[in-house]
């Protein structure tokens, strides 16, 4: 064998076992060699490596199973730190978290799409340097940034291609901020995207091998993860389902074209339905639609608000279930705030209409991580691209 191919399989070999160690702390040196297939050299000179990294820790005795109590593994994940950060249609929520996503220091801010891309992203820029600076010490400092951007982005490069929530065309984010940060990896990608990868490590997706996250708030977009790992497309498209037409003769969507989901399962639309029904006191900065569903107990117009948009949600995520064929459907962003109001109808409408009954069927859930989800997918993001790559996320 060559010596690149040795030293390849070393590395696999290496983030097998830190994978494992992960997943299944504390255990023990024995039990990972019977899991892997390993042999009990190979794993005693990886997890020394990993100890002497820092990235790994002994901790203790465990049982015996006949010969000696063994010294147990775990995974540091104080290892390091990692920053997260959203960029939504009107607020910038930034994490900082350790290598397990326990957030260590959160913050939220709120602007207007107005106020311009230069403006917004030196709040961004202010939020990433406060994060930075509440950092604790540890081995590796901040291990990199990664951000969550509301349109279609050019993994590669981390230019904001086109966002039209946001009116963004052809931005190049990652690089402004690599200019910033020169030292520190940047990862910049699309929002839905990042909340399937929160998802998928730390919440709702984590027992999954596929499936779908859907964000529904101002719009609407997707983050698809099968066999473990999230799918990009060829150009990175994959995933902008709220775009896709339901009503041929339908309402003009911000991004140009006519009748598109996200105008029908979104916040735009109860916004508007609300507008039609006469409730203006809902249509102000104290709109949101957790505190609607609370209302929603008492108030059947406002539950029928609700159950409609639902409605609208299950007959577009139709067409997902069919191109993906996932074993989960896992609700996000502010819609999944309304609980059952929303995802009841959801679902029942699925159920309704699905063409083959039960076996294709997948769940449909709300967000473990909530509102967190994008933020903390951007922090795993990194994780994923320094410590743990996603092609041993199948272990």
């Amino acid at each position: 064998m060559r010596i690149g191919n040795i030293s390849l399989v070393k590395k696999m070999n290496k983030q097998l076992v830190l994978k494992l160690i992960r997943d299944q702390h504390p255990i023990s040196r024995a039990d990972i060699a019977k899991t892997t297939g390993l042999n009990k050299a190979t794993v005693s000179a990886l997890v020394d490596e990993l100890i002497a990294e820092h990235f790994v820790h002994e901790s203790g005795i465990g049982e015996s199973t006949g010969g000696r109590r063994p010294l147990m593994l775990r995974f540091n994940a104080d290892a390091g730190s990692l920053v997260g950060v959203e960029l939504g249609v009107n607020y910038l929520y930034a994490v900082l978290t350790n290598l397990n996503a326990d957030i260590l220091w959160e913050q939220r801010r709120s602007f207007r799409p107005s106020e311009g891309q230069e403006a917004i992203i030196g709040e961004m820029m202010e939020l990433i340097e406060a994060a930075i600076r509440r950092a604790p010490a540890t081995p590796y400092g901040v291990m990199g940034i990664g951000i969550g951007v509301p349109g279609v982005v050019h993994t590669e490069s981390g230019t904001v291609i086109f966002a039209p929530n946001l009116r963004w065309d052809d931005v190049a984010l990652a690089a402004v901020l690599r200019q910033r940060w020169p030292e520190r990896p940047v990862i910049v990608e699309n929002e839905a995207k990042l909340a399937a990868l929160g998802e998928k490590w730390f919440g709702a997706g984590n027992e999954f091998a596929h499936f779908v996250y859907i964000s529904a708030g101002i719009g609407i977009g997707a983050g698809v993860v099968l066999h473990h790992q999230l799918y990009r497309g060829v150009s990175g498209l994959a995933g902008e389902i709220g775009h896709h037409t339901i009503d041929v003769n339908g309402i003009r969507c911000s991004c140009g074209n006519i009748g598109c989901w996200e105008m029908y399962a979104s916040e735009k639309y109860i916004e508007r339905r609300l507008a039609e029904e006469g409730r203006s006191e809902w249509l102000d900065d104290r709109f949101s639609i957790a505190a609607m569903a609370l209302a929603a107990e008492s108030d059947e117009q406002l539950a029928r608000i609700l159950e409609e948009t639902g409605r609208y949600l299950g007959v577009g995520l139709l067409q997902v279930i069919y191109a993906y064929n996932p074993e989960a459907v896992i609700i996000g962003g502010p819609l999944a705030q309304a609980g059952e109001y929303v995802i009841g109808p959801a679902r029942q409408e699925v159920r309704k209409r699905i063409l083959v009954k039960k076996e294709s069927e997948p769940s449909i859930i709300a967000s473990k991580l909530k509102e967190k989800s994008c933020a903390i997918g951007a922090a795993a993001s990194v994780l994923e691209a320094v410590v743990l790559p996603p092609e041993f996320a199948a272990v």
